[in-house]
């Protein structure tokens, strides 16, 4: 089951660029080629042939936010009564500051081979014949390192369509150094005035995100960060561009408790027999309870150890002394190790952990299954998150320093792996006898 490492995250080739000499030497160890298989034999035939059958049933969230105060709670269930918000995350200053700003000139790569079928790509997108004009004036044509690059006048990037630029930036995005078409800006669920609401941008700026963003499946994308570079008034704003384009949204969950609550059932779900953790969880549980103006127990103390400790944070540098950063597989298979074992940074190892201790399971899934995002002909896993409750997955969204540990919606996630149409999810659970 060829566990393959999940896109690496926007700004990641900047990674080998930063001036500091500590985070030079440390990226310079890591893989952070996107997508690129290096071990797992096929996850999605060894899921095919497990003798384990479990019927599948169709899990329909009635999860809504809230409009007016952003509050919302899961449906019903062992986990008990679940309050949830929005929450948004960006870069830290401290991080962003070792970055070099993205150029202001845009530019897109195709591969040499394309050359000759440039402008029927361009005539299907149906771009002004000034635009192509100008895009194939062999006078600025760049060919170097395999590709052709073109550099699209940023009026001419303004007057495409939506239609237009997704066409287009699909095709982008199949060459790895066109980063911001391979991993743009996705917003999930939102307009993008609502999730740019409380950033530091500038209503000028966040008006342009709108005009320039495109559909990607379900989601809306944006790609143009050249432009809104160029669009800077300083290196001040400069800096908070780039800070936004770090942009994530995460979940911040609460346990509501009362005299009714059960506290039986609670321990018993959110510390499962291999965990052996109800002396911690059920007196905490009956503690809150107990105290008259405490009414809600975040999540996040609920959690085994590792995970409370990483969650709505970013990864510091010093991982990088393994050679590679965490990814979502990473996450996933550690969830209930007290320490990492850091030898899950290596494929065939991840691979070998969940062939031995994991077997297929299918809807509903349960607390601790790992859901695995698989290509539909391959089998390879692409992406995978931790289920939590109902909908609710914890999850890391590529190998690098930009990507936090978050909590999202299950469907949420789906829109942003499975919008290309040839993948699927499958549960695998810990066996009773593993830890």
């Amino acid at each position: 089951m060829p566990i393959i490492q999940s896109p690496t995250g926007r700004f990641s080739r900047l990674f080998t660029k930063i001036g500091s000499s500590v985070f030079l030497s440390c990226f310079l160890l890591l893989d952070l080629s996107f997508g690129q298989i290096t071990s797992l034999e096929n996850l999605g035939l060894f899921a095919a042939q497990s003798e384990k059958k479990v019927a599948a049933e169709t899990i329909n969230s009635a999860v809504v936010p809230s409009v007016s105060t952003n509050v919302f709670y899961l449906n019903p269930g062992p986990w008990g009564r679940l309050r949830c918000s929005f929450i948004y995350f960006e870069a830290p200053k401290s991080l962003i500051e070792n970055f070099p700003l993205p150029s202001s000139r845009p530019r897109w790569a195709f591969l040499e081979t394309q050359k000759d079928q440039l402008p029927e790509l361009f005539n299907s997108a149906k771009l002004s014949p000034s635009m192509i004009k100008a895009l194939l004036d062999p006078e600025t044509l760049v060919t170097a390192d395999g590709n052709v690059y073109v550099f699209p006048a940023i009026s001419d990037l303004m007057a495409m369509t939506p239609e237009s630029r997704s066409l287009i930036y699909t095709e982008l995005a199949k060459n790895q150094v066109n980063e911001y078409q391979v991993d743009p800006v996705l917003i999930v669920g939102q307009k993008v005035k609502d999730w740019f609401k409380t950033s530091k941008l500038r209503a000028e700026t966040i008006t342009l995100i709108e005009q320039l963003s495109y559909k990607r499946g379900e989601t809306t994308a944006f790609s143009d960060v050249a432009v809104l570079m160029n669009s800077a008034t300083s290196d001040a704003d400069a800096r908070a561009i780039f800070k936004a384009m770090t942009r994530t949204r995460s979940i911040l969950v609460k346990l509501e408790l009362d005299h009714d609550s059960n506290v039986a059932e609670l321990t018993q779900y959110w510390s499962p027999a291999f965990m052996n953790r109800h002396k911690d969880i059920e007196p905490l549980i009956q503690s809150i309870i107990d105290t008259d103006g405490v009414e809600a127990l975040p999540l996040s103390h609920l959690l085994p150890a590792l995970p409370r400790k990483l969650i709505y944070t970013y990864p510091d540098v010093d991982f990088a002394k393994h050679g590679r950063l965490p990814d979502c597989h990473w996450t996933s298979l550690n969830f209930f190790n007290y320490d990492p074992h850091e030898y899950l940074l290596d494929e065939r190892l991840a691979t070998n952990s969940v062939l031995e201790g994991f077997t297929p399971v299918e809807p509903p899934y349960q607390y601790g299954d790992i859901l695995f995002f698989l290509n539909s002909k391959t089998g390879d896993a692409y992406h995978s998150c931790l289920q939590l409750a109902d909908n609710l997955v914890f999850t890391k969204n590529g190998r690098n320093l930009l990507s936090p540990w978050i909590i999202m919606r299950r469907e949420d996630l789906e829109k942003v792996y499975l919008y290309r149409g040839d993948g699927r999810v499958q549960g695998f659970r810990r066996k009773p006898s593993t830890r």
